[in-house]
């Protein structure tokens, strides 16, 4: 397991984009608080094994463009991009992009974004087919991807897929999570902006309500995993859905955690949590 002291907790700014840069002065720190790896064969691996979840839950074609919200050093995004026929990423890190553009140099059809930190702003309306941000709401404040979201579906083409994850409170294994961030952080006044961060599946079904985004699953394990898509207005919201479902099916069970899953995150947790002296948290008399 990494040491958690091994890369700095505060880095010294609160704005994630300071945040973000700090730690990617160092590309191997860039690896490993984005992944735990700490080399590019370890990066690579990793990447390699989970875009293909990507690339057959969103059902990404060589017709689609295909944007990552929160693209770090493309260790997804250089799995994904020979699958679609443009792959576009953004991030709030100038650091984090430069070492992703030198990690996907060759690849002909990739974009790289630097982003605002507040909105997509320099991403066309309407010129996305598939999206994704998959773990980097965890590491934002609600208000914060509440915005996202909000720019997020100005984004993405009215039918097209999004697809986004965040730790799950409510969950058994996200809640042993949340015990191990809490242990590191409870006594400390510097919370620094990259820390982890939770939410419920009832939060993130209202964040898409309010937002106006269409619910296609909410998956409920450690992570709430949501996919969604959106509809123009004045349309047949029924109609529209099930042309969305003709296209697409249920493509999206492939990013479903499955049991064996949640069960190896389990032990990863524990193992955490017995490292720094503590016993899981099972119930109310839990100290």
């Amino acid at each position: 397991m990494n040491d958690p002291d091994r890369i700095p907790r505060s880095l010294g700014a609160k704005d994630y984009a300071t945040v973000w840069d700090n730690v990617a002065k160092v590309r191997e720190h860039a690896f490993e608080l984005v992944d735990t790896s700490r080399t590019e064969e370890e990066l690579e691996r990793a990447g390699q094994t989970l875009a293909p979840f990507l690339v057959k839950g969103l059902a990404i074609t060589r017709e689609d463009v295909v944007f990552e919200l929160g693209c770090g050093v493309a260790r997804l995004g250089k799995g994904v991009a020979p699958h679609a026929r443009e792959w576009w990423g953004l991030d709030v890190s100038a650091n984090m992009v430069e070492i992703a553009r030198e990690r996907c140099r060759g690849i002909p059809n990739v974009r790289f974004f630097v982003g605002t930190g507040a909105d997509l702003a320099d991403v066309p309306t309407a010129s996305v087919d598939k999206m994704y941000c998959h773990g980097v709401f965890i590491h934002m404040d609600k208000e914060d991807w509440y915005t996202y979201l909000v720019d997020a579906r100005r984004v993405l083409k009215p039918g097209g897929l999004f697809y986004f994850d965040i730790w799950n409170l409510c969950d058994p294994v996200g809640w042993l999570r949340w015990q191990c961030e809490r242990n590191l952080y409870r006594d400390r006044s510097d919370r620094p902006a990259h820390r982890n961060q939770f939410s419920t599946p009832d939060e993130v079904r209202q964040m898409l309500l309010m937002t106006g985004w269409l619910p296609l699953e909410v998956f409920e394990t450690f992570n709430v995993q949501a996919v969604a898509t959106h509809a123009p207005a004045g349309v047949d919201r029924a109609a529209f859905l099930a042309d969305v479902e003709r296209r697409c099916g249920r493509c999206f069970e492939a990013l479903r955690l499955t049991p064996g899953d949640v069960q190896a995150f389990r032990e990863r947790v524990v193992e955490m949590l017995r490292e720094r002296g503590l016993e899981p948290e099972t119930g109310p008399a839990s100290p």
